[in-house]
């Protein structure tokens, strides 16, 4: 990928970055406050629980997105941002608009979505990227 283009991605990638960082601290205040609410109803428990139980499921999602951003700025640095981790093939630059944190080709990720799987990289691509990470 050209450079102009992988700077383009890399912009967006870090500000989707810094978008995620505000949307988990907000979660975190408003954790907090449902944490302050002290109440024996049991439809105002109930809310709470509900409340937090999405409050946790949204800090996941998050989570995960910014592994996903974090990653995808690795292979950046490593000269592989847009190949497939499955296949090698370029990803579609359309693709990568919708989704600059994508790892797979459409196809792959229509193929591991039929098989109701999530790709996971080959072992020793795995091994490869925990050892960069413990370097760092």
């Amino acid at each position: 990928m050209k450079d102009k283009k992988t700077q383009k991605f890399r912009q967006r990638l870090l500000e989707e970055y810094q978008k995620l960082i505000r949307s988990i601290n907000r979660n975190r205040l408003a954790e907090e406050e449902i944490k302050l609410e002290n109440t024996e109803d049991e439809g105002d428990l109930a809310t709470i629980s509900h409340n937090k139980e999405l409050l946790y499921n949204l800090h996941e999602s998050d989570f995960q997105r910014l592994k996903q951003i974090q990653e995808a700025l690795k292979r950046m640095d490593r000269g592989e941002y847009g190949e497939c981790m499955k296949c090698g093939v370029d990803i579609n630059e359309k693709r990568l608009l919708a989704v600059p944190w994508a790892t797979l080709c459409i196809q792959c990720q229509e193929e591991a979505e039929c098989e109701g799987t999530v790709y996971q990289a080959p072992f020793e691509l795995v091994r490869e990227l925990k050892l960069a990470e413990e370097e760092e």
